[in-house]
């Protein structure tokens, strides 16, 4: 039994490896180091999007929109210098004719800027190459294994084309053959060895914070567009604030663009030493000490992506919107707590009513039982009182 239990949970695990490396493809391809396919070519996602012919048109009718708003932001500007005479005019008529051409110089700058942002996202994910071609599943399967068998090694295979009767290998049956008693160890790796409870909950923790980065990565790609777009009437307000909401869309754009550096490093360097880590052991903690402590390892590592975000956020811009998105399910589990509570209160008050009516009932019933008894033992009384007066009334009468 133990047998075909230890082949069902590497069977998950198979199955949690092969997702990994599916979000693995997808997060390549939202943080820009790999290309995605569209009407048969190859292309990067954010490059694609802002040369897009729609968005481009969208971006000039945003720009005409921009101009009208710069005259009309000029002219309140005069005009308040006008009460406050706090400004030279020669200035605000400057600001206005710098939002002008600014805007079309930012318009280079921010096409130029997403073009070498992208090749150097790239440049970073080659590095890390170097030296290191194992995949995370790979990883991940190499850190759960225990002990290799029969000359294989982590670097020769690929686990997620593998199947569990050759990982595992074959088994000596007794009973005709049906009924299971010990492994052969003639698979890919030791089953008595591998580490099933740590391999569940490892994948389980990596696949959920590589689904996290994804979504930030996601809405990432919708703001770099958005912000490309506003772009001109961000500039738009030069005459009136000196540069005030410009300042909050550059520092705001350059933290949409570094967004996908921290994911890139931050999984790069999980991958380059989780390796390391499955290898080192804590003396004195035996066996199940050890695999917990390799527990407690993938999981802090695989944090660490989501984490990466907010620390090249914080560090190059703002980090406040972050929460927005990549910690939806960081509220959802507080929210989910904040359901389970309500549900265990309803339940508990549901049960508590039913107690109460349980008790009442009850009591109405001892309350019948009672009476019932209590006209019985009345009407015992009665007759025996009966018979009483009548045994006296005939030993009377005879005397």
């Amino acid at each position: 039994m133990l047998i075909f239990f230890q082949e069902l949970i590497m069977l998950i695990f198979l199955w949690l490896l092969r997702l990994i490396d599916g979000i693995m493809d997808i997060f390549s391809a939202m943080a820009g180091v790999t290309d995605v396919r569209i009407k048969g070519e190859d292309v990067n996602i954010i490059e694609f999007l802002v040369g897009d012919s729609t968005v481009s048109t969208i971006f000039w009718c945003v720009f005409i929109l921009a101009v009208g708003l710069t005259c009309i932001f000029g002219i309140v500007a005069l005009v308040k210098n006008m009460i406050a005479n706090n400004r030279n005019v020669s200035s605000i008529i400057g600001k206005i004719g710098l939002s002008l051409l600014g805007t079309m110089a930012m318009l280079t700058v921010v096409i130029l800027g997403i073009l070498i942002s992208n090749s150097i996202l790239t440049l970073v994910a080659e590095i890390f190459q170097i030296g290191n071609t194992t995949k995370l599943s790979n990883a991940l399967f190499n850190a759960c294994a225990g002990k290799w068998l029969n000359g294989y090694t982590i670097a020769e295979v690929d686990i997620t084309s593998c199947s569990v009767s050759a990982i595992m290998g074959d088994y000596a049956t007794t009973a005709f053959g049906i009924w299971p008693t010990s492994w052969k160890c003639n698979g890919i790796v030791n089953p008595n060895s591998f580490l099933y409870l740590p391999a569940m909950i490892a994948s389980i923790a990596i696949m959920i914070a590589m689904v996290v980065a994804i979504i930030n990565l996601a809405k990432r790609v919708y703001e770099i567009v958005l912000m490309y777009i506003v772009m001109p009437v961000s500039m738009a307000t030069l005459p009136l604030d000196d540069g005030a909401r410009f300042k909050v869309w550059r520092e705001t754009f350059v933290t949409k663009i570094l967004l996908a550096y921290g994911t890139v490093f931050s999984v790069n360097i999980y991958v380059l030493l989780l390796p390391i880590v499955s290898k080192m052991q804590v003396d004195g903690v035996g066996e199940f000490g050890n695999a917990m402590f390799l527990i407690f390892m993938i999981i802090g590592g695989a944090m660490v992506i989501p984490a990466g975000q907010n620390l090249f956020a914080r560090l190059f811009g703002q980090a406040d919107d972050m929460h927005a998105g990549g910690s939806f399910l960081h509220s959802a589990f507080y929210g989910g707590r904040i359901m389970g509570a309500l549900t265990f209160g309803a339940a508990y008050k549901l049960i508590r009513s039913g107690v109460g009516v349980g008790k009442s009932i009850s009591r109405k019933v001892k309350k019948e039982n009672n009476d019932e008894n209590g006209e019985t033992e009345a009407k015992n009384n009665s007759d025996k009182f009966s018979e009483t007066q009548a045994l006296k009334t005939l030993e009377g009468g005879s005397e």
